[in-house]
């Protein structure tokens, strides 16, 4: 049995009955409250509670904005549960460890252009051995319809990254454009070999829109974002594109 599934087992054995038996029949005050907020609470402390057991060791999202200098950024992300999602790839496991975007998350509230997405995240190597030295993999958002190579951190505003290595694990902090403006799209986070723009021998933008990894010898991951629909600002987007085009 996993050791963390067994801890927990322990732990529920040990309540007593009675205590099980009150939390049931317990009824606190009425007061008024959107159902659909209580379900969105109980469903986010369910995928953190299992997001916990699977990046088991790792430092935690707000960890990682707190040494990367974003303590706004790390009080937003010990408030708000994300499902963690790792992909295996070229040697490396990448993790993704928390996502969010917003113009109030920086420290540096005199800096312009404050509308940024933040992605932090992990990299271990698969083997199990320690990291020492930084590795030579990218982490950018990428967007259905536009060319990866075109359309990536290194076009969305200059977005920037920051690194450090800790326990032998690499941990990551990206900060770019605001890509909930492409929430009509779908909207990837693509990790690959290189510190340049992902290539279209790795990456392929297909017929229908999508963008799908075909193939590389080294690391190629895609995961995606799921973003509110409501979010979506075409014309910001559209602005956006006309610069990188």
């Amino acid at each position: 049995m996993n050791k963390n599934v067994e801890k927990l087992s322990t732990a529920i054995d040990m309540v007593d009955g009675k205590y099980l038996t009150e939390a049931a029949e317990y009824q606190p005050a009425k007061r008024q409250i959107k159902h659909t907020r209580v379900i969105a609470a109980v469903v986010a402390a369910v995928i953190l509670t299992v997001s916990a057991f699977a990046a088991g060791g790792l430092l935690t999202a707000s960890d990682i904005a707190n040494r990367s200098g974003e303590t706004t950024l790390a009080e937003h992300f010990e408030s708000e549960a994300w499902s963690i999602e790792s992909q295996t790839s070229g040697g490396y496991t990448i993790t993704i460890l928390g996502i969010a975007s917003g113009d109030d998350l920086s420290t540096y509230d005199d800096e312009i252009g404050l509308d940024k997405t933040y992605i932090v995240g992990s990299i271990e190597r698969a083997d199990g051995e320690a990291i020492t030295d930084y590795t030579d993999i990218t982490v950018s958002p990428v967007i259905s319809g536009y060319e990866p190579w075109l359309v990536n951190i290194l076009t969305l505003n200059n977005g920037s990254r920051h690194k450090f290595i800790q326990g032998g694990v690499e941990y990551f902090l990206v900060e770019t454009t605001n890509v909930t403006i492409f929430a009509d799209h779908t909207v990837y986070i693509a990790a690959y070999s290189g510190s340049l723009a992902p290539t279209s021998d790795v990456y392929s933008l297909n017929d229908d829109g999508t963008i799908s990894v075909i193939g590389s010898d080294g690391v190629a991951t895609l995961f995606e974002i799921p973003l509110d629909l409501t979010l979506a600002d075409p014309e910001a987007a559209e602005e956006l594109i006309a610069k990188i085009y």
